[in-house]
């Protein structure tokens, strides 16, 4: 009505807040359906997401390039410098995310 966009996430939330009573929506194991140009990054993301570069405490610093490399050759993707900057943006996303949960 006020123009917002609802996602499927959106939607989801609302619709397990409306139970009776609320619980809280199954993200952790929830299927994502991606456009089909975002696929191959998000399965080279799956893959590679825990090889990570850490600092002397643990801190992670960023994700491999070198692991993310093997294997987009691996799966033969075409367009690997678009989908490095495609895992790059969700791993980013996700650190972020994980720092602010964390903190």
């Amino acid at each position: 009505m006020n123009g917002t966009v609802l996602t499927k996430c959106d939607q989801c939330r609302a619709m397990y807040a409306e139970r009776n009573p609320p619980q809280e929506p199954p993200c952790e194991t929830c299927i994502v359906d991606l456009l089909p140009e975002n696929r191959s990054a998000a399965e080279i993301y799956m893959i590679c997401r825990n090889q990570i570069i850490v600092a002397g405490m643990g801190q992670i610093l960023d994700i491999s390039i070198p692991a993310i490399k093997i294997v987009m050759d691996l799966c033969n993707i075409q367009d690997q410098k678009k989908c490095l900057n495609k895992v790059q943006t969700v791993f980013y996303h996700f650190l972020k995310k994980r720092g602010k949960d964390e903190g």
